[in-house]
């Protein structure tokens, strides 16, 4: 159990389960799901900083890490999400067992990357909050004030979304000021993920990638549209209030 403590203290990471399921039946008869608990900005001086971009996976777009499988004989290395298998790029050139890169190395679950040309200019980080609205009125208040405790703490260049879920999924247009406005889900409706980006409309009139996973406007969402939903950590809060007492008291039909 000590081992896990120190791993989710090095790494700010907290797993439902220590094991993943092997098989589909497996996991239909986990009663938990398969998930992880971030903590964001988790303070750790010893995590490496790497002075050049991430090495993404060219089908799913994840990141070379600890759990990656390298084929050092064919220069390969298998994307542990989607099985791709991937070249290393030429800068990989001399890795080998005993010259491994830093991503490779079992404790470097956690590492961090210097912005560089390739990756492009910092984007601020975002902050999406989730909130079961399913609660009694006096909890109501609590909530609020562990929002604005919470938004307080964020760093000033932060953008806040905010996603509240009941009987219905409603993402809300904190950006969008003139009057209230967010999308509703049915809860009991599965949505694919193409649907979702059709009816918020972060794709209107542009060409959804073929492959990858869409991360932002370098994938053709404008940044017009990622404005509608995301606000600065120090302009959010009035919206924030608003939205969750307007969805905690007064439930809205539910469409899609």
């Amino acid at each position: 159990m000590s081992e896990f403590l120190e791993l989710e203290a090095r790494d700010g990471v907290r797993m439902t389960w220590n094991v993943i399921p092997g098989t589909k039946q497996d996991a239909a008869s986990c009663v938990v799901p398969v998930s992880a608990i971030y903590t964001p900005l988790n303070p750790n001086p010893a995590i490496p900083v790497l002075p050049y971009a991430p090495l993404r996976c060219r089908s799913c777009r994840s990141i070379l890490n600890p759990f990656s499988v390298a084929d050092f004989s064919s220069k390969m290395w298998l994307c542990p999400f989607c099985f791709q298998r991937n070249h290393f790029p030429q800068q990989y050139s001399a890795v080998s067992l005993s010259n491994l890169p830093t991503e490779l190395y079992p404790e470097c679950c956690t590492v961090e990357y210097m912005a560089t040309a390739e990756t492009g200019p910092v984007l601020p980080p975002v902050f999406l909050f989730v909130v079961d609205t399913c609660m009694i009125e006096e909890e109501i208040g609590y909530l609020k004030s562990a929002l604005a405790q919470a938004v307080e703490l964020l760093p000033d260049q932060s953008l806040v979304g905010f996603i509240t879920f009941g009987t219905y999924v409603q993402v809300h247009e904190l950006g969008f000021g003139l009057l209230p406005k967010s999308h509703v889900f049915k809860g009991t409706k599965e949505i694919k993920k193409d649907q979702i980006l059709e009816q918020m409309g972060f794709l209107t009139g542009k060409t959804k990638p073929t492959t990858g996973v869409i991360t932002g406007a370098r994938d053709g969402v404008s940044a017009e549209s990622i404005a509608r939903f995301l606000l600065p950590a120090s302009e959010c809060e009035f919206m924030l209030n608003s939205a969750y007492r307007r969805t905690a008291k007064r439930p809205v039909a539910g469409f899609c």
